[in-house]
Protein backbone atom coordinates (compact mmCIF):
# COMPACT_ATOMS: atom_id res chain seq x y z
CA UNK A 1 0.00 0.00 0.00
CA UNK A 2 1.03 3.60 -0.50
CA UNK A 3 2.93 4.85 2.54
CA UNK A 4 3.66 8.20 4.12
CA UNK A 5 6.64 9.15 6.26
CA UNK A 6 6.86 10.99 9.53
CA UNK A 7 9.73 13.25 10.50
CA UNK A 8 8.68 13.51 14.13
CA UNK A 9 5.70 12.21 16.08
CA UNK A 10 4.32 13.89 19.16
CA UNK A 11 1.97 12.10 21.50
CA UNK A 12 -0.39 14.36 23.44
CA UNK A 13 -1.75 12.80 26.61
CA UNK A 14 -5.28 13.88 27.52
CA UNK A 15 -5.92 15.28 30.98
CA UNK A 16 -8.16 12.33 31.76
CA UNK A 17 -5.30 9.93 31.15
CA UNK A 18 -2.93 12.03 33.25
CA UNK A 19 -5.38 11.77 36.13
CA UNK A 20 -5.42 8.00 35.89
CA UNK A 21 -9.06 7.81 34.81
CA UNK A 22 -8.42 5.28 32.03
CA UNK A 23 -7.94 1.65 32.96
CA UNK A 24 -6.96 -1.13 30.59
CA UNK A 25 -10.13 -3.04 31.51
CA UNK A 26 -12.34 -0.06 30.71
CA UNK A 27 -10.65 0.53 27.37
CA UNK A 28 -10.74 -3.17 26.49
CA UNK A 29 -14.49 -3.05 27.09
CA UNK A 30 -14.71 -0.12 24.67
CA UNK A 31 -12.79 -2.15 22.07
CA UNK A 32 -15.10 -5.13 22.55
CA UNK A 33 -18.16 -2.93 22.24
CA UNK A 34 -16.82 -1.38 19.05
CA UNK A 35 -16.52 -4.83 17.46
CA UNK A 36 -20.12 -5.51 18.53
CA UNK A 37 -21.24 -2.13 17.23
CA UNK A 38 -19.86 -3.01 13.79
CA UNK A 39 -21.58 -6.39 13.96
CA UNK A 40 -24.88 -4.72 14.87
CA UNK A 41 -24.46 -1.78 12.52
CA UNK A 42 -25.29 0.53 15.41
CA UNK A 43 -23.13 2.98 17.32
CA UNK A 44 -25.42 2.49 20.30
CA UNK A 45 -23.64 -0.74 21.17
CA UNK A 46 -20.93 1.66 22.39
CA UNK A 47 -20.99 3.62 25.66
CA UNK A 48 -21.94 6.91 23.98
CA UNK A 49 -24.00 9.73 25.40
CA UNK A 50 -26.40 12.00 23.58
CA UNK A 51 -23.66 13.27 21.28
CA UNK A 52 -20.73 11.59 19.55
CA UNK A 53 -18.36 12.97 16.92
CA UNK A 54 -18.04 10.28 14.22
CA UNK A 55 -15.62 10.88 11.35
CA UNK A 56 -14.34 8.84 8.42
CA UNK A 57 -11.11 10.01 6.79
CA UNK A 58 -11.44 13.19 8.86
CA UNK A 59 -14.84 14.07 7.42
CA UNK A 60 -17.92 14.25 9.65
CA UNK A 61 -20.25 11.36 8.74
CA UNK A 62 -23.61 10.22 10.04
CA UNK A 63 -23.41 7.11 12.22
CA UNK A 64 -26.34 5.69 10.27
CA UNK A 65 -24.74 6.03 6.81
CA UNK A 66 -21.07 5.47 7.67
CA UNK A 67 -19.34 2.11 7.81
CA UNK A 68 -20.30 1.68 11.46
CA UNK A 69 -23.95 1.87 10.42
CA UNK A 70 -23.60 -1.11 8.09
CA UNK A 71 -23.96 -4.45 9.94
CA UNK A 72 -20.83 -6.50 9.24
CA UNK A 73 -18.41 -8.78 11.04
CA UNK A 74 -14.66 -8.34 11.05
CA UNK A 75 -13.04 -11.27 9.30
CA UNK A 76 -9.85 -10.24 11.14
CA UNK A 77 -9.11 -7.48 13.61
CA UNK A 78 -6.55 -6.35 16.15
CA UNK A 79 -7.21 -4.15 19.18
CA UNK A 80 -4.72 -1.64 20.60
CA UNK A 81 -5.47 -0.49 24.14
CA UNK A 82 -3.63 2.62 25.30
CA UNK A 83 -4.32 3.76 28.88
CA UNK A 84 -1.55 6.35 28.53
CA UNK A 85 -3.48 8.20 25.81
CA UNK A 86 -6.93 7.16 27.04
CA UNK A 87 -7.64 5.72 23.62
CA UNK A 88 -8.42 2.50 21.76
CA UNK A 89 -7.52 1.72 18.16
CA UNK A 90 -9.04 -1.20 16.27
CA UNK A 91 -7.97 -2.23 12.80
CA UNK A 92 -10.37 -4.58 11.08
CA UNK A 93 -10.98 -6.26 7.74
CA UNK A 94 -14.55 -6.59 6.48
CA UNK A 95 -15.15 -8.96 3.57
CA UNK A 96 -18.93 -8.90 3.25
CA UNK A 97 -21.48 -7.65 2.47
CA UNK A 98 -19.06 -4.97 1.19
CA UNK A 99 -15.27 -5.12 1.63
CA UNK A 100 -13.47 -2.53 3.75
CA UNK A 101 -10.27 -2.23 5.73
CA UNK A 102 -10.68 0.25 8.55
CA UNK A 103 -8.61 1.64 11.39
CA UNK A 104 -10.69 3.26 14.11
CA UNK A 105 -9.53 5.39 17.04
CA UNK A 106 -11.95 5.74 19.95
CA UNK A 107 -11.17 8.47 22.49
CA UNK A 108 -12.38 7.93 26.06
CA UNK A 109 -12.87 10.53 28.78
CA UNK A 110 -14.59 10.85 32.13
CA UNK A 111 -17.74 11.75 30.14
CA UNK A 112 -17.54 8.52 28.15
CA UNK A 113 -16.95 8.00 24.44
CA UNK A 114 -17.12 11.28 22.56
CA UNK A 115 -14.94 10.81 19.46
CA UNK A 116 -14.76 8.00 16.91
CA UNK A 117 -12.31 8.55 14.05
CA UNK A 118 -11.91 5.96 11.30
CA UNK A 119 -9.49 5.69 8.41
CA UNK A 120 -11.61 3.82 5.85
CA UNK A 121 -10.32 2.10 2.73
CA UNK A 122 -12.51 0.42 0.13
CA UNK A 123 -12.69 -0.65 -3.50
CA UNK A 124 -11.10 1.99 -5.72
CA UNK A 125 -8.52 3.07 -3.15
CA UNK A 126 -4.81 2.60 -3.93
CA UNK A 127 -3.90 -1.11 -4.00
CA UNK A 128 -7.02 -2.04 -2.01
CA UNK A 129 -7.58 -5.77 -1.57
CA UNK A 130 -9.49 -6.74 1.56
CA UNK A 131 -9.14 -10.48 0.94
CA UNK A 132 -5.37 -10.23 0.56
CA UNK A 133 -5.17 -8.07 3.69
CA UNK A 134 -7.19 -10.64 5.63
CA UNK A 135 -5.13 -13.57 4.36
CA UNK A 136 -1.83 -11.88 5.23
CA UNK A 137 -2.90 -10.57 8.64
CA UNK A 138 -4.38 -13.92 9.66
CA UNK A 139 -0.91 -15.46 9.39
CA UNK A 140 0.72 -12.81 11.58
CA UNK A 141 1.27 -12.85 15.34
CA UNK A 142 -0.36 -9.86 17.04
CA UNK A 143 -0.60 -11.56 20.42
CA UNK A 144 0.56 -10.32 23.81
CA UNK A 145 4.34 -10.22 24.22
CA UNK A 146 5.74 -11.64 27.47
CA UNK A 147 6.42 -8.84 29.95
CA UNK A 148 10.17 -9.48 30.07
CA UNK A 149 10.45 -9.16 26.27
CA UNK A 150 8.36 -6.03 25.77
CA UNK A 151 9.72 -2.73 24.50
CA UNK A 152 8.96 0.32 26.61
CA UNK A 153 6.51 2.96 25.45
CA UNK A 154 9.38 5.31 24.65
CA UNK A 155 11.21 2.59 22.71
CA UNK A 156 8.10 1.86 20.66
CA UNK A 157 7.69 5.55 19.84
CA UNK A 158 11.35 5.83 18.85
CA UNK A 159 11.16 2.77 16.61
CA UNK A 160 7.96 4.02 14.96
CA UNK A 161 9.51 7.45 14.38
CA UNK A 162 12.63 5.99 12.78
CA UNK A 163 10.73 3.55 10.58
CA UNK A 164 8.14 5.98 9.28
CA UNK A 165 10.65 8.77 8.75
CA UNK A 166 12.62 6.46 6.45
CA UNK A 167 9.64 5.73 4.15
CA UNK A 168 9.26 7.56 0.85
CA UNK A 169 6.29 9.81 0.24
CA UNK A 170 4.64 12.84 1.76
CA UNK A 171 5.21 13.58 5.42
CA UNK A 172 2.41 12.86 7.84
CA UNK A 173 0.91 15.97 9.43
CA UNK A 174 -0.76 16.11 12.85
CA UNK A 175 0.01 12.46 13.68
CA UNK A 176 -1.94 10.77 16.44
CA UNK A 177 -0.40 7.72 18.10
CA UNK A 178 -2.06 4.87 19.94
CA UNK A 179 0.47 2.61 21.67
CA UNK A 180 -0.15 -0.81 23.21
CA UNK A 181 3.02 -1.97 24.96
CA UNK A 182 1.54 -5.42 25.66
CA UNK A 183 1.37 -6.14 21.92
CA UNK A 184 4.33 -4.05 20.79
CA UNK A 185 1.85 -2.22 18.59
CA UNK A 186 1.68 1.40 17.45
CA UNK A 187 -1.17 2.84 15.37
CA UNK A 188 -0.55 6.16 13.61
CA UNK A 189 -3.26 8.30 12.05
CA UNK A 190 -2.65 11.60 10.26
CA UNK A 191 -2.86 13.71 7.10
CA UNK A 192 -0.51 13.03 4.19
CA UNK A 193 1.39 16.07 3.00
CA UNK A 194 -0.09 18.68 5.31
CA UNK A 195 -3.01 19.50 7.65
CA UNK A 196 -5.50 19.43 4.77
CA UNK A 197 -4.07 16.32 3.12
CA UNK A 198 -5.84 12.97 2.80
CA UNK A 199 -6.09 10.56 5.70
CA UNK A 200 -3.33 7.98 6.16
CA UNK A 201 -2.93 5.26 8.74
CA UNK A 202 -0.33 2.71 9.80
CA UNK A 203 -0.54 -0.11 12.31
CA UNK A 204 2.90 -1.38 13.29
CA UNK A 205 4.02 -4.44 15.20
CA UNK A 206 7.41 -3.75 16.79
CA UNK A 207 9.56 -6.37 18.47
CA UNK A 208 13.01 -5.72 19.90
CA UNK A 209 12.96 -2.18 18.53
CA UNK A 210 12.34 -3.36 14.95
CA UNK A 211 9.16 -3.18 12.88
CA UNK A 212 7.92 -6.65 12.07
CA UNK A 213 4.61 -5.78 10.39
CA UNK A 214 3.22 -2.62 8.82
CA UNK A 215 -0.42 -2.38 7.83
CA UNK A 216 -0.83 0.72 5.67
CA UNK A 217 -4.20 2.44 5.24
CA UNK A 218 -4.33 4.83 2.29
CA UNK A 219 -7.78 6.00 1.22
CA UNK A 220 -8.18 7.79 -2.06
CA UNK A 221 -7.42 11.48 -1.56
Amino acid sequence: LGLACVAALVLATPAAAQQGQCSRDTLQDVANRYVKAQHDGSVFALPVGEWVDYRENYGLVSTTTGVIGQPADFAWHVELVDPGACRVFVQGVILKPKPYVVGTALAWSFNGLGQINSVVTQAGDPQFDAQAANDAASKEDWGVIPAEKRDTRDALMTAANAYLAALPGAKLAEPELTIDETKGAVAVRGHAGGPDGPAVGHVLRIEGGKVRYDHGLTPKG
